[in-house]
């Protein structure tokens, strides 16, 4: 089968899409268009950017009809050519969408094209009908001018795309491997540096896992120019959208743009190969739940991160300043105390990206780098490793096209600390139960030589629970404080004062609900509620040492 895509308008930000199917008399042909991504556990309803979908047969509009909201049918009434037609809006620059202006066209092809129920692993041509100035950065290989070929429809909605005049190039080579570094945008640093900042993290992943099955990865970059950070991960490649652009000459946002990469070069191996079973084989007409997003995302933020400290690209305090901010972010909410990680994964497909109603669940990424974390310690002092038990992962599932549970991944923590009943009480405890982490995070920090210490932060937090964001808008109110009885999420606070009565200190607060404006006075209890989290080196360590290699 064979795609055509093109341009009538370029400011109009539709793309037009042509299917060229050879059809047989009364076939049934059914056209699923996706209704999520991979990396993605939540419905996206690509089907709502598409504006007509029409069957042309020798010139002549042919019956269609649609089955559910992305599922379209026809059946020809007799063999020959027939021609599916259809313009998708691209106006969605993030890692997973796909964009059309006057400098680019980006293409994500899991967002608009079809799977031919039954013919999905024909071999898929797509032709695309751009400027001769353009030059394509994509992991499809390339037939002939603008001409790419897919194995299967896999192969193609895995396989993300940026076609610009204006894309820049650069490569570094790890054994077999070239590595491709694509960038859309404007660059504010040295590409030679990052390069060599690349290579390291690179060259400690590949030797933890042992290998790296192919001889080509891509690294898509969209530099932008406004506050942006998103990455996603595929088979051969990733896509990276960032911004401001223009602050990537400082420290700090060359560590994010590091991290995420990292990040998504872990993703590889992990959910890319060593996949969950109910994500193997994809259907992307229907929700996947899973509940070991612990592993698929919680271990892939953990390593990611943990492998830039391994090769040397982020200082011991670097690395532990990033580690104070998950904790921080982990003690900001309380959704641990009301649903445990494994069913907060269970419910991405209900709102597991989106903020949600307070302290409802647990983010997967957050509290699931900080158990890993607390998993790979515990594994040290038996002389193994997280990185050792995904190593295995790999080996077992990932390697055979094997999907695995998440008590597959039990059974190897078990395997290794050679102890069914701590391996179990661990699981019960923080993955499919509610334990506070903080207790166990600074046991495990002890062993380290590190310290995690609590103190107070401004005062409306620690004293009296409420925090604030950057407009003075309520973010959040702690559950345990005064404020909780009286002040809303969402409320304006445009002034506030403290007082003594009675050797009780009080907090005059003014704000704006719905506009109406209230007073309120809270006693301070005594209390801390919201408290700030720090680490620091107490005492040189062995194990700290183990750890780092």
């Amino acid at each position: 089968m064979e795609y055509k895509i093109y341009r009538e308008n370029i400011s109009s930000q539709f793309i037009q899409i042509k299917l060229i199917l050879q059809c047989q008399r009364n076939e049934r042909v059914e056209l699923q268009l996706p209704s999520w991504r991979p990396g993605r556990y939540e419905l996206a309803n690509y089907s709502q950017r598409v504006r007509y979908v029409k069957v042309v047969d020798n010139g002549q509009v042919a019956n269609i009809t649609k089955a559910t909201k992305d599922l379209w049918l026809f059946i020809p009434q007799q063999a020959g050519t027939y021609t599916i037609e259809y313009d998708y809006y691209a106006s969605q620059m993030d890692a997973g969408g796909s964009w059309s202006d006057d400098e680019q066209l980006y293409l994500n092809f899991i967002n608009f094209i079809f799977q031919v129920k039954g013919r999905e692993e024909e071999a898929i041509k797509v032709q695309l009908d751009l400027p001769l100035n353009y030059q394509i950065a994509t992991a499809l290989p390339l037939t002939g001018a603008f001409v790419l070929e897919a194995k299967n429809f896999q192969h193609l909605v895995d396989s993300p795309l940026i076609a610009s005049p204006t894309i820049k190039h650069h490569q570094y080579q790890i054994d077999h491997c070239t590595f491709h570094l694509w960038f859309q945008g404007n660059l504010y640093f040295d590409t030679e540096e990052l390069k060599s900042y690349f290579i390291k993290f690179t060259e400690k992943q590949i030797a933890a896992f042992g290998d790296f099955p192919t001889n080509n990865y891509h690294f898509l970059f969209q530099l932008l120019n406004y506050k942006h950070y998103h990455g996603v991960e595929h088979q051969f490649s990733t896509v990276i959208t960032w911004g401001p652009a223009q602050e990537l000459g400082t420290t700090a946002a060359m560590d994010q743009l590091i991290g995420i990469s990292s990040h998504e070069l872990y993703h590889f191996w992990n959910v890319c190969r060593i996949r969950p079973k109910e994500l193997l084989p994809y259907d992307f007409a229907k929700e996947a739940y899973i509940d070991s997003g612990v592993v698929a995302e919680g271990v892939t933020t953990y390593m990611g991160d943990l492998f830039l400290f391994k090769s040397g690209y982020l200082s011991l305090d670097a690395y532990l300043f990033k580690l104070e901010k998950l904790i921080n972010r982990e003690f900001e909410q309380f959704g641990w105390k009301n649903m445990s990680i494994a069913d907060s994964s269970f419910d991405l497909w209900l709102d597991g990206y989106k903020p949600g109603i307070p302290n409802r669940k647990v983010n997967i990424y957050n509290r699931g780098a900080l158990i890993s974390l607390c998993l790979d310690l515990i594994l040290l002092d038996y002389g193994s490793s997280l990185s050792q038990i995904m190593k295995m992962m790999w080996n077992i599932f990932g390697k055979k096209n094997k999907g695995y549970s998440l008590h597959d991944f039990k059974g190897l923590i078990s395997q290794a600390l050679n102890d069914q009943i701590v391996t179990e009480q661990f699981f019960q405890q923080y993955i499919y139960g509610k334990e506070d982490l903080l207790p166990l995070l600074k046991t495990q920090f002890k062993s380290l030589g590190i310290k995690l210490s609590e103190d107070k932060g401004n005062r409306l937090e620690s004293d009296f629970g409420l925090k604030l964001d950057d407009e003075a808008s309520v973010q959040s109110v702690h559950p345990e404080s005064e404020a909780y009885k009286k002040i809303m999420i969402g409320d304006l606070v445009t002034g506030h004062e403290f007082s003594f009565n009675d050797k009780t200190e009080l907090l005059h607060i003014t704000l704006t609900r719905r506009g109406r404006i209230i007073t309120f006075q809270l006693p301070n209890t005594g209390n801390i509620y919201y408290k700030k989290y720090s680490l620091r080196l107490d005492r040189p360590c062995e194990k700290l040492e183990r750890w780092k290699l």
